[in-house]
């Protein structure tokens, strides 16, 4: 058995290890010179050229989501800014929200769900189940839909009961059309053919279901004109006599 040992390979000189170094910063500024110039010219080579949409869009204007999405395209489909054109797409009014997701080689799927209002809110607003008040502004907007009013800050609980309150009306066939709560505090509603019936600040459950119990009664009587169930104990009717209101 050959008990030698085997030599070892000599080691690089200075020179050696200078052209090795040298070697790989070239190779590293060229892949990082080629990596910038691909990165600059890559909406040329890879543009974005299909938006497609997708999810029911119902009241949302098209031309202002269009404008919205080409105002913030950025670069091209490897370099584009998903996070920054979803945030854009969300912020219309009729948005709820929005997913955005690459398909290659040159396609961009835009998902959107909008926001389904209960009412509309004051004199220009439009207002959903959970209390969210927005403003579209030229979109196409929804028919008889109930007017709610009251503070903004208030609108969930608005919501709430207006959503309450008209399931307990139909009941009794009476459709609430309006609701309305002071900056008192204090609650109006207005039911069909606008029959106002105030329910002032306190006990409001209770007076309602007294105006329900008796409204049987009340319509066969004649055609009331106002009802106050601010009492605890009975309701005031103003009826409508001849021309009168």
């Amino acid at each position: 058995m050959d008990s030698r040992a085997t030599p070892l390979p000599p080691e690089p000189s200075v020179w050696q290890r200078l052209w090795h170094f040298f070697s790989l910063f070239l190779l590293l500024g060229g892949l990082w010179a080629g990596g910038r110039l691909l990165w600059q010219r890559e909406p040329i080579y890879f543009p974005v050229r299909v938006i497609r949409l997708e999810g029911e869009v119902r009241h949302l204007s098209l031309p202002a989501l269009q404008s919205r999405i080409s105002s913030r395209l950025s670069g091209g489909i490897l370099t584009q800014d998903l996070a920054q054109l979803r945030a854009g797409v969300e912020a219309l009014p009729w948005v709820k929200r929005a997913g955005i997701r690459r398909v290659w080689p040159d396609r961009l799927v835009i998902w959107i769900e909008e926001r389904k209002p209960v009412a509309y809110w004051g004199e220009d607003g439009l207002v959903t189940a959970s209390g969210v008040v927005f403003r579209p502004k030229s979109d196409a907007q929804p028919e008889d839909l109930p007017r709610l009013w009251g503070e903004e800050d208030q609108a969930p609980m608005i919501v709430e009961r207006f959503l309450r309150w008209q399931e307990s009306l139909a009941q009794q066939k009476l459709q609430l059309v309006k609701l309305v709560r002071s900056a008192q505090g204090g609650w109006m509603l207005y039911l069909n053919d606008g029959l106002p019936l105030y329910l002032g600040t306190s006990d409001l459950e209770g007076r309602l279901q007294r105006f329900l119990i008796a409204y049987p009664a009340i319509e066969a009587a004649g055609r009331p004109a106002r009802i106050d169930a601010r009492y605890s104990n009975g309701l005031a009717v103003r009826w409508y006599t001849g021309e009168q209101d």
